[in-house]
This record gives C-alpha cells, structure tokens and sequence, in this order.
C-alpha cells in the first residue's frame, strides 16, 4: 500500500535528540571538596601548634616503627601489648638521655656563639664592615695578581721599602685605634645585654605612666575621661562602689583618683597595641641602657669591668667574631700603656711598643710580612675605589647593609627566644609522643570505631589518604633526619679543620637545612661563606676552600647517602623541587620549605597518577590493621565489614594492591 493513500496512517516524525548540555556542576565531587575543605580549614586553624603537632608525629612514628621490628625480632612475628610498652619507656629513656648528653654542650655553646653574632651585628659599621669585606675579598685577589709569592722580585722590593719607611710600628699606629674602638663598642654591646636582661615588666609600666601617659592624656583629655567615667559608672553599679557624683564632690578628685586611673587606662590600651607598645618599650629600654652606661663609665668599677672583658677576650671565652680585629695581641697591662701613649701621637706609642716586639728574628719577619701584606692590599684597594662604579656600589651596599644587619640581628635574637622557648614545646611533643606510643592499640580502635560512626562518611574520604601521607611524611623525614645527622658531622669536620669560628652556630643552620632539597646546600654555604670572610684572619680563600668542602658533602650525599637511605622515595625533578620551595616558602614560610616536597610529590604520584610511591611499596597497612583486629576480637563487626575501601592499584602497576585484608593475612 503507498504511504499516500488515504486509509494509511501518517508517519511520526522523526525524534529530534536534545541540545548536548554541558552541565559542569553536576559532575563536580561536592562531597569530596566539602570534606576535604573543612579538613583544610581544620589544618590551618591550627596552624600555629604546627611544632608541636609535626614533632609528635616524627617522635611517634620513629619510636613505633623501632617498637614494632624490636617486637617482631623477639616474638618472631607475633604482637604482645606490654613488651612493646616496655620497649616504649626503655626508648624515650634512651631519647633523653640523649638529648640531655647532645644538648648539655650544644646548648650552651649555641646561645654563646649567637649572642656573639647579634652582639656583633648590633655593634659594627656598615661602611667599615663593607670596606673590609673589600679588602678581603678584591683586595686579597689584587694582591696575588701583582705579588705571585713571597719569593717574587717585586715582592721583596715592596717588602723592604715597605720596613724601610714605614715598619711594622707604624702599621700597629694605624690599626690600634680601630681596635681599641671596637674593643669599646663590644664591651657596651654586651653590658647593654646584661641590663636589658635586668629590666621588668613593672619598671617599664612605671616609666610608660609616669612618662608618657601624661602626653598622651594631654593630646586627647575630654574622650579618654569621658571612656574612664563611663567604665567606672558601669563598674560601681555592679561592684557597689561610691557613685561618680560622690567621688567629685571631693576637691582632689581629679588629681588623686581620676588621673592615675586613667593614666593605667592608657596603659592597658597600650598592652592591647602590639606594635606601639613594642616601640614605646625600644624607647624605654634604649634610655635605660644609656643612662646605665653613662654610670658605669664614671663609677670606680668601670676598669675591673672592661678588665674581666678583656681577659676572657683574650682566653677565647668570647667569641673573636664580637671583635672585627681578634683577639688583642697585647695584655691588658700594656694595652692601658698604649691606649695612654696613643694619645699623645705616634712617637710615644712607638716608644712604648717597643717592648712588644717579638725577639725571635722568625716571628718578627713573619709579623712583618703580614703588616706589609695588609697594608698593601689596603692600599690597592683605595687605588680601585676611586672609581665611580665602586662608589655607586657601596652606597647602595651600605644602603642595604643597614637594613640588612638590623633584620639579621633581629632575626638572630628571635631565634635564640623561640630556642629558649623550644624545650617547652619539645617537651610537650615529647609526652604526647609517648602517650599516643604507649597506648597506640587503644587509639586503633578508637580511630576504627569512627568507621561505623556518624562521621563514617568523612572517615572513609580522609583516613585512606591521610595514612598514605603521613607514611611518607615519616618515612622521608625519618631517612632524612639520618642524611641530616651525616651531613652536619662532616661540615662540623671540614669547618673545624679549616679553622671557622662559630662551628656550632653554623653546623645548627647545617642540620636545619639539610631537611630542605636542592636549596639547603646552598642556603647553609651562604653563612659559612660570610663568617669565613670577615672573621678575624679570615679571606676569600678560606671561604672558596669551605664551599669546596660543602661540594664534596654534597656529592656524598648525593651519590652515596640519598641512594641508600631514601631511595627514590622523594624524586623530583630540580626546576620543579626549586618552584615548590618558592611557593611553598611564600605562602607558609619555614614549614612550606620543609612540606613542599613531600606534599608534591604525594599530589603527583597518588592523587594525580594513582601509582605507588617508590619506597612505599607494601601491603595495604590499614586493611591489615583492621583484619588483624577482627582476628583478635577486639572489634566485634565481621572481618570483612572492616576494611576501609581503598582505590584499586592501577593496571599498570607492577605491585597490585591484596583482594582483601583476609587473604593478605593470610598470604603473610
């Protein structure tokens, strides 16, 4: 029949397929971002516990994982409670024993050499600090090119017109004055911290009040009586106090009650204002130090002061970096004849120094020489910076320097306060450390019963997860500690053994960095460098040899420590490990420089490629801490009701994950 005759039905339409729709938020894992943004608020809201809590972890992790094997070598395999609490007490005895035995010499000799440092920073000069920097930099390059060796011809004419015309008098003349400046400077520097320490809180209030609370009473009268009244009405109809009509109706009213009253008002606003009251409190304590000097300087026991400086200067007890010049070559006695006779112009300090020449013809040609090669590497020095380029140089140097010296000293100081206040937190880490060890079967329940809880949901998102992160947190901190404690110990060695001061100071920032890849080398070169410099009898070549030492450090690291110990657990490419540090370091400062490797190569490897992190290769740990729990009977739901779902291994990883937490047991 045609489909045009007249009994036929009419044909349908052909149906038209909908628009494609591209319909973004309906594939977006709402869940997922809701329970991972609230654990990531959690983590920032307890941000500033970060100490603490990242010590506890390490602490926790390293003794577990030495309880465990200890457990396991004994029992062959099996677990008992109480053996592995006693190998918990027995090792954090052993923890602080050792802390206790590291920290009675590290401890002292570090706070030691950094208030040599900050006394250092806070007392020297940027301009003479960047000329001598000069000096023993392009200078000493300026001398060799000129004077190949002592034994060259031009360098024994120098030498003797040198001796002929000037001599080694002359040259200790020219240098005495800058020695006695610095000797005086580092002598206040340091009785200025012992006043400071002698300052209280009390005495600062006292000042504040009696002050500068009357200026600033004065600068906004009417607003801070009107605040003080109306606190004070409040106060009275609460506590019963006598009214504010009664109180004026006394005629020393405002004088003996208001007044001081609002003065302490002022005050505690002050408290409040940590940026005002840190300035007003420089201020106090600037005119309390100066005054302080001024008196020790006219009292009867200024000498016996500058004497006891003096000699333990002269013993080593004070680190020669407080004195640019070292340790003074002359005894106090004689330093006090040639302080006097330096006054009274160059032939009287020639006179008297004639009695501190050197008898031995050796040492006295050695002491020489030594004048000589100073004096002419000076002298080359301001032939070069005469020219324009170099005076553009120093002042922007110099410009910078000032700022710079400031903050480093002020950097230095912090450190050393949260030092002082670091054994508090340390301590506290330490016992949560030991509790969560100690009684870490009950917090597996605990944790595991979260899984039929109502936060099961938030639980099966985050535990997987966070497990695997923390196990590379652990285990990467645990071989680096190991690297760390390597590497401090040879730079302990070369630096001591090239003669650089401040060996615990420098080796501190040496254990700190090595937890940094690629960027701690050369952040804990740059200190040794500097102190290699300008340390008394320091040079460039002194700092060339030391970063000569860090390479070959560095290569044993590398080639030798990085393979065995962390294998191939934290490879990352350099360009990438430097572009997370910087990020790292800007957004979280000194934990984004330790964390930005780890929580990268985490993001790369399980979140965005779903493979298996070199290292880490094992049986699936929470499936078998769960099946072993149900083997025990401590939890009472059904084997395979408590493994927590876990995303499968990929297909093209070589180590797939076990069917379930039974046969993984029981394959082991």
């Amino acid at each position: 029949m045609s489909s045009n005759s007249p009994g036929s039905k009419a044909a349908a339409p052909a149906a038209v397929s909908p628009a494609p729709q591209f319909r973004i938020l309906d594939w977006l894992p709402w869940e997922k971002l809701l329970i991972w943004g609230l654990f990531i608020l959690a983590v920032y809201a307890l941000r500033h516990f970060f100490f603490i809590i990242f010590v506890t972890f390490i602490v926790s992790y390293i003794m577990r994982s030495g309880v465990r094997r200890i457990s396991q070598f004994v029992l062959g395999g099996r677990e008992n409670v109480w053996l592995e609490r006693v190998l918990t007490v027995a090792g954090f005895v052993l923890l602080l024993f050792g802390f206790y035995a590291g920290g009675s010499y590290v401890g002292p000799e570090l706070y030691r050499q950094g208030q040599a440092l900050v006394q250092r920073a806070t007392t020297l000069e940027p301009e003479k600090e960047f000329n001598n920097f000069i000096t023993r930099t392009f200078g000493v390059i300026f001398f060799q090119w000129k004077y190949r060796s002592r034994t060259d011809e031009k360098y024994r004419a120098s030498f003797e017109d040198f001796e002929r015309k000037q001599g080694p008098s002359r040259v200790a003349y020219a240098e005495f004055g800058e020695l006695s400046s610095s000797l005086a400077k580092a002598f206040e520097a340091e009785e200025a911290q012992k006043i400071e320490g002698k300052l209280t809180d009390k005495e600062f209030q006292a000042w504040f009040i009696r002050e500068k609370s009357p200026i600033l009473l004065e600068q906004d009268r009417e607003k801070l009586v009107k605040r003080w009244e109306q606190k004070y009405q409040e106060a009275a109809e609460h506590l019963g106090l006598p009214s504010l009509e009664e109180l004026k109706a006394n005629s020393s009213y405002e004088t003996s009650f208001r007044e001081p009253r609002v003065k302490e008002m002022i005050f505690k606003d002050l408290v409040k204002s940590s940026k005002e009251y840190t300035e007003y409190r420089k201020e106090w304590q600037s005119s309390m130090v100066s005054n302080a000097l001024a008196i020790l300087k006219s009292s009867p026991n200024h000498e016996q002061r500058f004497r006891e400086f003096y000699e333990r200067l002269r013993k080593g007890d004070i680190a020669e970096v407080a004195v640019p010049e070292g340790k003074p070559p002359y005894s106090f006695e004689k330093y006090l004849e040639l302080k006097e006779a330096y006054e009274r112009g160059e032939q009287a300090f020639q006179a008297v120094l004639e009695g501190t020449a050197p008898a031995d013809e050796t040492q006295r040609l050695a002491l020489a020489q030594a004048n000589f090669e100073q004096s002419e590497t000076r002298r080359l020095v301001r032939e070069w910076i005469e020219s324009p380029a170099y005076l553009k140089m120093r002042e922007v140097a110099i410009e910078y320097g000032e700022s710079g010296l400031k903050s480093i000293a002020s950097w230095v100081q912090q450190t050393i306060g949260f030092v002082i206040f670091l054994p508090l937190q340390f301590a506290l880490a330490l016992l949560l450390s030991f509790f969560i060890t100690w009684d870490i079967p009950r917090i597996r329940r605990a944790l595991l019963g979260l899984r039929k809880s109502r936060v099961s949901d938030f639980y099966a998102e985050i535990a997987p997860g966070l497990y695997d992160f923390g196990r590379l947190i652990g285990r990467a901190f645990q071989a680096q500690g190991v690297i760390a404690l390597f590497n401090t110990l040879l730079t302990f060695v070369a630096i001591r053994f090239l003669g650089i001061q401040n060996e615990v100071f420098l080796c501190a920032i040496v254990f700190v960095c090595s937890f940094i890849p690629v960027l701690g080398v050369v952040l804990s070169s740059v200190p040794i460098s500097i102190i290699a410099i300008v340390q008394p009898g320091g040079s460039i070549f002194l700092a060339l040899e030391a970063i000569g030492a860090i390479l070959v450090i560095h290569f044993i690291e590398t080639s030798v420590l990085n393979p065995k110990i962390l294998g191939e657990m934290l490879h990352l490419h350099p360009v990438l490990v430097l572009a997370v540090l910087a990020i790292g370091e800007h957004f979280f400062g000194v934990w984004g420089l330790l964390l930005a490797v780890p929580v990268t190569v985490f993001i790369i490897r399980c979140v965005i490629l779903d493979e298996e992190i070199p290292g880490l290769i094992e049986q699936d740990p929470l499936a078998k801490v769960e099946s072993s729990f149900a083997e025990a009977a401590i939890v009472t739901a059904p084997p395979s009701d408590l493994s927590i779902e876990r995303p499968s291994a990929p297909r093209h990883s070589a180590h797939p994950a076990p069917e379930s937490a039974e046969t993984s047991v029981g394959s082991k």
